[in-house]
C-alpha cells in the first residue's frame, strides 16, 4: 500500500500510527524536501515501511494531505484526525516508533522548546535549576539560544536528522518539550514525556501511565534523582478593598442581597439587621461574595477559562 502526505514534520510523524494500523507499505513526502531529508532514516527504520521518497505520481492508495479538511474538533489529538480522514480505526495507545538505544544517553533528560504552542505557566526555570546537567536540548540555533536566555544554560544536542533523535529520545530517562515534532517522536515511542501543554490548541493529549501533561504549572516528579515540586500557578482572582468594583460590594443578609458603592455601608447594614460578627469579619464576607462577579482582565480570563478547559479535557 502508498501512502502520502505533505505536511509538518509532526503531522507525518503522527499519520505513522494509521500507517502502522493500515499494515505499512511505502511512504511518500511531496512538497516538503526538508521533511524528507529530515525523516527518511526515521521512516524507513520503521518495520512496517518498505520505503520511503519523493511523490508518487500514481497508485496513491491512502493520503494525508487533505487531513486538516475535516476541521480541528477542540482536544482532538491530530494523529486521530489522521486516522480519521483514511478511515483507519487505529488504537493510538501502541508504540508506532520504533528505533534502537545508545547507552550514552542513559541519564539523560532530551529538551525541546519551541516557538510555537507555548504555556506562559509551565516551570522550565524551576526544571532547569533542578536538573541542567542532565538536560540536553535539541533543537534550532535560535530556540537554543533563547531558552538558555531565559531558563539557564543547558548542554546542547546537534542530531542530523530524527532517527538520530529518536534514539536520543528512546535511550533517555525522560522527554519534556511542547507540542513539536519532537514531542511527536516522543509519543510515538511511548516514551516517558513532561509536555508543556498548549492551553489554546491542546491537541496532542494522548493519556498513557508515563505521560504527565502540564497545563497550569504545577509539577511533582522525580528526574536525576532529584525532586521537583511546583505549585500551581494559576492566576488568582484579586479584588482591591480600595477601590469599588463595577457593579458595587455584595453581601447577602437574611435571604436579601445588598449592592453598594462601599463596603462599610454594607457592614453597618449587617450589624443593624443583628449580623454579631466584627468589621473585619463582615469586610472577609463581603470580599469573598464580591470576588467571583469581579470583571478580569481579558488575558487573565482567557487564561483561566483555558486552563479549566484543558483541565476536564485530561480528566
Amino acid at each position: 500500500m502508498n501512502f502520502l502526505h505533505e505536511r509538518d514534520l509532526g503531522d507525518i510523524i503522527l499519520s505513522l500510527a494509521s500507517v502502522q494500523a493500515a499494515g505499512g507499505g511505502n511512504y511518500y513526502i511531496q512538497n516538503n524536501q526538508t521533511a524528507l531529508k529530515m525523516l527518511r532514516p526515521l521512516i524507513e527504520c520503521q518495520p512496517y515501511i518498505k520505503k520511503c521518497g519523493h511523490k508518487l505520481l500514481y497508485n496513491v492508495d491512502k493520503s494525508f494531505v487533505d487531513f486538516r479538511k475535516n476541521g480541528h474538533p477542540y482536544g482532538v489529538p491530530l494523529a486521530e484526525l489522521h486516522a480519521r480522514w483514511i478511515k483507519q480505526h487505529t488504537d493510538l495507545n501502541k508504540q508506532w516508533l520504533f528505533c534502537p538505544k545508545d547507552k550514552k544517553f542513559k541519564d539523560r533528560v532530551i529538551v525541546n522548546k519551541t516557538n510555537r504552542y507555548a504555556n506562559p505557566l509551565f516551570p522550565w526555570k524551576e526544571i532547569v535549576d533542578k536538573i541542567s546537567e542532565s538536560i540536553l536540548f535539541v533543537g534550532h540555533d535560535s530556540e537554543y539560544e533563547l531558552f538558555c536566555k531565559r531558563f539557564g544554560k543547558v548542554e546542547r544536542l546537534i542530531v542530523k536528522d530524527y532517527l538520530e533523535l529518536a534514539i536520543a529520545i528512546n535511550s533517555s530517562e525522560c522527554f519534556i518539550g511542547n507540542q513539536s515534532s519532537a514531542n511527536c517522536v516522543a509519543e510515538g515511542l511511548k516514551h516517558r514525556t513532561i509536555q508543556e501543554v498548549c492551553l489554546w490548541t491542546p491537541d496532542c493529549i494522548y493519556k498513557r501511565d508515563n505521560a504527565t501533561f502540564c497545563y497550569d504549572g504545577k509539577i511533582d516528579t522525580v528526574l536525576s534523582e532529584k525532586r521537583i515540586q511546583v505549585s500551581d500557578k494559576t492566576p488568582e482572582r484579586y479584588i482591591d478593598k480600595s477601590h469599588t468594583p463595577s457593579g458595587g460590594w455584595r453581601l447577602t443578609i437574611n435571604g436579601k442581597t445588598l449592592n453598594s458603592y462601599s463596603i462599610d455601608v454594607l457592614v453597618i447594614q449587617a450589624q443593624s439587621a443583628g449580623m454579631e460578627k466584627p468589621k473585619s469579619e463582615i469586610e472577609k464576607m463581603v470580599v469573598a461574595e464580591t470576588l467571583p462577579f469581579v470583571a478580569l482582565d481579558p488575558i487573565t480570563e482567557r487564561l483561566l477559562v483555558s486552563i479549566q478547559k484543558v483541565k476536564e479535557l485530561i480528566g
